[in-house]
């Protein structure tokens, strides 16, 4: 979602429009500019459920973060930001750092802070809730001061990277919340491996592809070619593996997929406003290839077959879906 654009704003409401939006979207702070005279921004804010995505691309500008905001205005916020095309500099209890493009630096928004670039720039950023991630601060903060000891550092990067490139398309996507969910698992997992917690990085690398996986499922559930082999395939793990990773959650992964598709299924043919002409159609919009498999577990998971249910929220004088025997209907 755009929160600010300054290209159709008179030139002298700038400047505090653009600390509104970052002190309001990231975290308090005062910002400053390389040409008070030529301030042009644009911020956006992705929503992810576990996770939020906040990009500037901005002239030079410097965000300071004093001791007296950090004291008077709390932040829970921990983030991985990108530099976008220049330099960025960072300075936080006592560590000075320069950045070039694609550097990956991990920030507590809590602590005061010196951060900027010269010229034309941008900032990509992933925020996740301290509690959401329930790790300490002190461990967050060693892992901050050398994100790179981490062997996940380019997995994280690049992650970082595509979602944040891609976040106002993605957050609108049916996985967002579960892409939300492993991105925040994949931070933690950062974290506890550049400050080599062994223990906790186990924990932690199950919940993210626990996570990882139920994402890219949820995000290809109409595909009727989603298969395990698939599935493995996509997320660099054996198949043994895959079905391993449901047994720990308690789950099968063929029945997940068809439940998750029967729920998209009904929700499609009870929808006010019809995107299918018939009940076939929508089995095959959920993947199901054969109608009778469909219809028969359809029955199984809700006690009414799918012609039994728009029959029973038929209202007279509106066109209903096509209900016979061959298009999924039977029962």
């Amino acid at each position: 979602m755009l929160v600010l654009d300054t290209q159709s704003m008179p030139a002298g409401e700038r400047a505090e429009a653009f600390q509104a939006t970052v002190s309001g979207n990231c975290s308090a702070s005062m910002a400053t500019f390389e040409d008070p005279s030529a301030i042009h921004a644009k911020m956006t804010v992705s929503d992810f459920g576990a996770a939020k995505v906040f990009n500037i691309d901005a002239s030079g500008t410097t965000l300071r973060r004093t001791p007296a905001i950090s004291r008077s205005s709390p932040e829970t916020s921990i983030v991985l930001a990108l530099p976008m095309r220049t330099d960025n500099h960072l300075s936080w209890a006592r560590e000075e750092r320069l950045y070039g493009p694609r550097d990956l630096m991990l920030v507590d928004l809590s602590l005061p802070y010196v951060y900027g670039w010269q010229g034309g720039g941008a900032s990509y950023a992933l925020h996740v809730d301290v509690d959401q991630l329930g790790l300490p601060r002190d461990l967050i903060h060693a892992a901050a001061r050398e994100p790179r000891r981490s062997p996940l550092y380019d997995l994280v990067r690049d992650h970082v990277a595509r979602v944040t490139a891609q976040a106002e398309q993605l957050a609108v996507s049916p996985g967002a919340a579960e892409l939300g969910a492993a991105s925040a698992e994949l931070m933690r997992a950062l974290v506890v491996s550049a400050a080599s917690d062994g223990r906790r990085l186990r924990d932690t690398m199950q919940s993210f592809m626990q996570a990882r996986v139920l994402a890219y499922v949820r995000n290809n559930l109409r595909d009727p070619d989603l298969t395990p082999a698939r599935i493995a395939a996509a997320n660099a793990i054996s198949l043994r593996a895959l079905y391993k990773l449901y047994e720990a959650m308690g789950q099968s992964l063929e029945r997940s997929i068809i439940e998750q598709r029967l729920q998209g299924a009904r929700t499609d043919l009870t929808a006010s406003h019809r995107r299918y002409t018939s009940i076939a159609a929508v089995a095959r919009a959920w993947g199901f290839a054969n109608p009778s498999f469909f219809s028969t577990k359809f029955r199984e998971a809700f006690g009414v077959t799918p012609r039994q249910l728009v029959a029973a929220r038929a209202v007279p004088g509106r066109r209903e879906l096509a209900t016979s025997a061959s298009d999924g209907g039977s029962g």
